[in-house]
């Protein structure tokens, strides 16, 4: 059993000395476990090191270097699960973080991989999340049904992540902090080991418990993680509790890192493994001499600003950019005192370890097209900010002030605070112009006001400032595709296939549908759906691609399934659900019913503007004007700017009704002035 829980500091456990949060779980388990008090993660970044976490490969040597834009080959490295398959062993894994979903590429080294997370419309990358009593419940399903012989789980829980939002009771003891997540992480953890317990397995189970990275609550100047390499956010919590509990309550002092899990597990189960660069556990003696590495590229792939890399030998810790800081972790565990000045020879030494032993290698750049370089040629900067030596970039230990500057400006977006978002990220590129993130938040800016055709410049902008362009590519499309840019669209669509083929196959799907060609659009759903387990949301597709086929009652079997599938995962509310319901009901001719369906969509998601002038049209066929013009002014309430005026403008035009229109017309004037 592995069990990682995300960002978690080791220095925020009982078991490792901190004392303002309960962990009777952890606690319980570390009593039967051998407790590795110094481990560090390869990356600040979940895919990177979950990928070393089951691997026993590097970053550098998986190929995994951020989040997004990277996919693990999976028939190219072995892997734990690989391994005790061939010997086997029935593997799985539920993962709480769309991080890890099946096309990051860890889903084809398992038997079952369960990611049944479906992001959010708008949602930030990261936060894509579900909450981890879901995950552990369908963990707990798959190995009843898989306890009679060897099995493998990977237990991933997202619970310490921000947004920091504890359940009860942990809310009331510690509010919504870091600590109040960690403590609803230990609850699960407990109900998981319970349940391991009550079927007979916990005692012959080997079991490990880790996390891929820790957090920076500030120390540094870093809130969360992903940019610095401090001890804050690279050391984590390792436990392992052998069969029987042999070796219960022994603690191993010496340095460790997540790349000696598989020698762990491979030396214990006798398995054959090729040479990594790490080493079993339970046979450290001597390892003060080894040398850890980690790096974090998300600055210079996502911001334009140097990679950072680090190296752990025995009490020292190099931490390289443009300039290097060293610190003495065992005398100085927090590291406030930056020893490169007065220890030249420590600093001189691991330098040339670093570079002899981990050469930097950078992702190899996609091409630009043509029409994204000249616009980034404009912008001041040729090539991104993948281009060009680290010394000559952004210090990102310098930039942080930036960093808080990004996240003002998406508090104000989330707060309906278009102008004003859309100001502070313009100010904000025009210093770091290979900001990617800020780029696309910009983008995203730019399509809630409705201005698609400048938001798929800024996405465009984005994706190619960058090696690792995420879901920039998905993003451009979908604005390209909403300006009627069909060809663009599928261009956008295709470059996305690479990190992310299941939303690029249903970008595809839409753009089929806009063109009338909805036999291309089926193959494009089926095509998504053969890839992974369906989400609520690849069933609304579907079932909008039947309804344009004219099968409404199979439109509304599947958004009745998509609505059983939401209601397992916790979902509240699936964009579109209710959308397509209403429409499928009303092309049928059952128009009360879609009355009822467009009302509950514009309850649940009233900046769908497309809901409000559909159920406007609906209430005119039914002769009731009255209800309609009250209809168009709640949504212009609901929805203040221009856009919702100049759909109810367009609405009046299309039912023919010009008096209307022009009074609206009228209106959108005093608007933009």
């Amino acid at each position: 059993m592995l069990i990682s829980i995300d960002t978690l500091r080791a220095d925020h456990l009982p078991a490792w000395g901190y004392a303002a949060v309960a962990t009777p779980a952890i606690d319980r388990l570390r009593a039967d476990s051998i407790l590795v008090r110094n481990t560090w993660a390869p990356a600040p970044l979940t895919l990177p090191s979950h990928v070393t976490m089951l691997t026993g490969l590097l970053p550098p040597e998986h190929g995994v270097r951020a989040n997004a834009g990277f996919t693990f080959a999976s028939g190219a490295h072995p892997s734990l699960p690989t391994l005790l398959k061939a010997r086997g062993y029935a593997t799985g894994a539920a993962v709480s973080s769309y991080v890890l979903r099946a096309d990051a590429g860890l889903a084809a080294a398992f038997d079952f991989y369960e990611d049944g997370i479906d992001p959010p419309a708008g949602g930030a990358f990261a936060e894509y999340q579900r909450r981890g009593d879901v995950t552990a419940a369908l963990a707990q399903e798959w190995i009843d049904a898989h306890a009679e012989g060897p099995l493998l789980f990977f237990l991933h829980l997202y619970e310490p992540h921000v947004p920091y939002d504890p359940p009860e009771p942990f809310r009331s003891r510690y509010g919504a902090s870091y600590d109040g997540e960690i403590a609803a992480a230990d609850a699960i953890v407990g109900g998981f080991l319970d349940h391991l317990r009550q079927r007979g397995l916990y005692d012959r189970a080997l079991v490990v418990l880790t996390s891929d990275h820790g957090e920076g609550l500030g120390d540094h100047g870093e809130d969360q993680h992903s940019i610095l390499l401090y001890t804050e956010a690279l050391r984590v919590p390792l436990m392992v509790k052998l069969p029987q509990g042999r070796r219960k309550g022994e603690t191993i002092e010496e340095p460790a890192q997540l790349a000696d899990i598989v020698p762990t597990v491979a030396g214990l189960l006798g398995l054959d493994i090729p040479a990594l660069p790490g080493r079993s556990l339970l046979d450290l003696g001597g390892a003060g001499d080894r040398h850890l590495y980690a790096e974090t590229l998300y600055p210079r792939l996502a911001l334009g600003w140097s990679e950072l890399r680090s190296l752990v030998a025995g009490r020292w810790h190099l931490i390289q950019g443009p300039r290097a800081e060293l610190y003495d972790v065992s005398r100085d565990p927090r590291e406030t005192h930056d020893l490169a000045a007065t220890e030249p020879d420590a600093a001189a030494r691991l330098r040339a370890a670093l570079e002899r032993e981990h050469p930097l290698v950078l992702p190899s750049p996609e091409a630009v097209p043509p029409e994204v370089a000249e616009r980034l040629a404009a912008l001041g900067y040729v090539g991104g900010s993948r281009s060009g030596p680290a010394g000559l970039l952004p210090d990102p230990r310098q930039e942080l002030a930036s960093l808080r500057e990004f996240q003002a400006a998406v508090r104000l977006a989330t707060e309906g605070r278009l102008a004003a978002s859309e100001a502070a990220l313009r100010q904000l590129l025009a210093r770091h112009p290979g900001f990617a993130e800020a780029r696309i938040k910009l983008g995203d800016v730019l399509m809630d006001a409705g201005r698609p055709a400048e938001a798929g410049d800024a996405y465009a902008e984005a994706a190619a400032a960058t090696a690792a362009p995420g879901d920039a590519w998905l993003a451009l499309g979908q604005a390209r595709l909403r300006q009627g840019r069909l060809d663009e669209a599928l261009s956008a669509a295709d470059r996305a296939m690479g990190d992310s083929p299941t939303r690029a196959h249903e970008l595809r799907a839409r753009i089929a549908l806009r063109r009338g060609d909805v036999a291309a659009a089926r193959r494009e759903v089926d095509a998504a759906r053969a890839r992974a387990r369906p989400l609520p949301s690849t069933l609304v597709l579907s079932a909008e691609v039947r309804t344009r086929a004219g099968d409404f009652t199979g439109a509304l079997s599947e958004l009745d399934e998509a609505e059983r599938l939401a209601r397992a995962m916790r979902i509240d509310a699936v964009p579109g659900l209710e959308f397509q319901r209403a429409d499928a009901l009303a092309r049928a001719g059952r128009m009360e019913e879609a009355e009822a369906a467009y009302r509950r969509a514009i309850a649940r998601f009233p900046r769908d503007l497309q809901a409000w002038a559909n159920l406007a049209v609906l209430l005119h066929l039914a002769r009731r004007g009255a209800d309609r013009d009250r209809l168009l002014d709640d949504m212009a309430a609901a929805n203040p700017g221009p856009a919702a005026v100049d759909v109810a403008v367009r609405t009046y035009e299309a039912l023919g009704d010009r008096a209307r229109a022009a009074a609206w017309r009228r209106r959108a004037q005093k608007v933009a002035g």
